[in-house]
């Protein structure tokens, strides 16, 4: 196949794009694109390029990336006639670090270039059929040297409603670190609120859980953890309730909602220690035992549901009130050798007594507040969901399930989509509503991919409409918490350290907004998740690469966006690796929606993915990015 060679002047780095016409110089009618892409790093020593020919007539199409050294001032580019198959060559190597104080070896001329870029040319899949004759477009995200490279190919289906759900948010649950920093002087609470519920400052969470306290008696409970003494309202049968109980959780609630946040549920970990058996709040004495007495199944009902009207009249409305929390996972028991935290057991048969009274008195008081249950891991939820009757999982408005220490093993997958079968079933709003990194090890930039690989993984087999974070903020010393600062106070600012997990909790919950429709994806289900906002003008994908090799991955959006056909796009990317926390990569410009994305080992990458007259400019305004 004959090859045409038609030079191309000044073509300096930084050039947006050129335009030469090559009608009746050889090249059979072929138009020539040739534009800027994203460099390896955003600065390194070599302008990326495409070079693209789309004939006049049927259509055929021929890709090829060239690389230029930047003290290059003319090169060629080549046109092929009546090609199907698309090449790509591997980018450039990356400059050596600064710190050794040598230069790349960028060639001694062009010749020098084309040859080595030819060795490395690697044949990609051919394309059939319409979506074969889409011009693409390569976004080079990123290389670094002597890295193995895999392609991989991610076929969105061609059904535009095939999505798994419309997403509610991300959020966490207050409970002790909200007592700890609802106390905490203005300056340092409002500066740990904004890195969690401000959408332009911090994490943008709009879902926050408010943990109904039991009030611990301290002279049982002589062992909780650092502010696991979440104060109750009531504190006996006869006791008047004391709303003026529970203050500093109560600063970061509003606050939350100040900020922003609009899904609020109450959760409850024990009942009072009246309620109880054992008068602890940490469980009974014996681990799998019932410890709420059935002779208060009523009072727990009214206190949970009397608190929740309490927050109505002050202006916090609760969409859910979750009477349990991992109630049958048998671990709730007074250890006097261990710090200990609120919890009780409920067997299946207590829950399905208690579940339709919360119900009856959230009725009778006239709440609309929804029921949600069982907070349980996910294959105890199929078992309570089996041992309750039909009556008490009528009540039950929405399921929510806790994920931890999943996708070790294909086991794992499997229990998260048989527990979504099992809710889909029932026709259920499903959250997930509880995670933390139990039973990790490795480092802590091994935890957060950890953790943005849980996240896939959860979305695309479990399917949750919303995903909650446990404690955002933790004490030092351990892999918890998106946060971590020492819990005392006198020390002021203090000190709060920005864990890795915090970063790549923000490449999915600063992006995938509530109102978002979550697709299916028809490959890599490990590694990829998408996402479109209500208009169908933004495209948010989020590929994880716990691996340690870089990832080529060709996207093709054009079915999944039929808005972005017809207007140019622009492509935010957004980056942490090792080196890089959520960075801002440059913005990349393009008139078709495939591309083919590079994600380096071991790193988490967002694109954001809209028209450059964007519908939802406020939202993604990248200024305050």
């Amino acid at each position: 196949m004959a090859a045409c060679h038609l030079p191309i002047a000044s073509t300096r780095q930084g050039d947006s794009a050129m335009w030469v016409d090559h009608s009746g110089l050889g090249c059979n009618g072929k138009v020539c694109r040739f534009q800027n892409i994203l460099t390896a790093t955003g600065e390194t020593s070599y302008a990326n390029r495409i070079v693209s020919c789309s004939s006049h007539v049927g259509g055929n199409q021929y890709l090829q990336r060239t690389i230029l050294s930047k003290n290059v001032e003319d090169t060629q580019l080549r046109c092929r006639r009546n090609a199907t198959k698309v090449f790509a060559l591997k980018p450039p190597r990356e400059p050596v670090p600064l710190e050794t104080g040598q230069e790349p070896d960028v060639g001694s001329s062009d010749e020098k270039a084309t040859k080595e870029a030819e060795e490395k040319k690697v044949i990609k899949v051919e394309k059939k059929g319409l979506l074969g004759q889409i011009q693409n477009f390569f976004a080079w995200i990123g290389a670094w040297p002597n890295i193995p490279q895999k392609e991989e190919f991610v076929q969105i289906p061609k059904d535009f409603q095939d999505i798994y759900v419309i997403w509610d948010g991300w959020g966490t649950s207050l409970c002790w670190w909200g007592n700890f920093v609802g106390g905490l002087p203005k300056e340092d609470f409002d500066y740990v609120v904004d890195l969690l519920f401000d959408p332009r400052k911090g994490l943008g969470m709009n879902i926050v859980r408010y943990n109904i306290g039991g009030g611990a008696d301290l002279t049982i409970d002589t062992n909780l953890r650092p502010f696991g003494d979440v104060p109750g309202f009531k504190a006996g049968p006869n006791e008047p309730y004391d709303w003026t109980a529970d203050k500093r959780q109560r600063a970061v609630l509003f606050a939350a909602r100040d900020k922003g946040a609009n899904i609020f549920e109450a959760f409850n970990n024990s009942p009072p220690p009246w309620m109880t058996f054992s008068g602890s709040v940490t469980g009974n004495w014996k681990n799998g035992q019932d410890n709420l007495n059935p002779k208060y199944y009523e009072a727990f009902a009214d206190y949970l549901t009397e608190v929740v009207l309490k927050y109505k009249e002050w202006g916090i409305q609760f969409d859910t009130l979750a009477p349990f929390n991992e109630p049958c996972e048998g671990w709730w028991y007074i250890d006097r050798n261990k710090p200990q935290q609120e919890g009780c057991n409920f067997s299946t048969k207590s829950m399905d007594k208690v579940i339709p009274i919360v119900k009856k008195y959230l009725v009778k008081k006239n709440l609309p507040t929804r029921l949600s249950a069982f907070d349980a891991w996910t294959f105890n939820t199929i078992r309570a969901m089996r041992g309750i009757s039909e009556e008490s999982m009528e009540a039950i408005d929405q399921l929510n399930v806790h994920t931890y220490i999943f996708f070790v093993n294909r086991e794992d997958d499997a229990k998260r989509r048989e527990t979504n079968r099992n809710i889909a079933a029932k026709g259920k709003k499903l959250w997930m509503s509880e995670y933390g990194p139990l039973n990790w090890n490795g480092d802590e930039h091994e935890v957060a991919l950890g953790v943005a690989k849980h996240i896939t993984l959860d979305i695309n087999d479990l399917h949750p409409s919303a995903w909650c974070y446990w404690q955002a903020l933790e004490g030092p010393g351990s892999l918890w918490g998106l946060l971590q600062t020492p819990l005392v106070y006198g020390a002021s600012p203090i000190s709060v350290d920005l864990k890795k997990q915090f970063f790549v909790m923000m490449h999915f919950s600063r992006w995938i907004r509530q109102g978002f429709k979550v697709y299916r994806n028809e490959g890599l289900r490990d590694f990829l998740v998408t996402a479109v906002d209500p208009l169908g003008t933004t495209v948010i994908v989020v590929f994880t690469n716990t691996s340690d090799t870089n990832k080529d991955v060709e996207y093709d959006l054009s079915v999944l966006a039929p808005r972005l056909k017809d207007s140019p796009i622009h492509v935010a990317p957004f980056r942490t690796s090792r080196t890089e926390n959520h960075a801002a990569l440059p913005v990349l410009n393009y008139e078709e929606p495939i591309l083919d994305i590079r994600s380096l080992a071991k790193s988490v990458t967002t694109l954001v993915i809209s028209p450059l007259q964007n519908d939802q400019k406020d939202l993604f305004d990248l200024s305050s990015r």
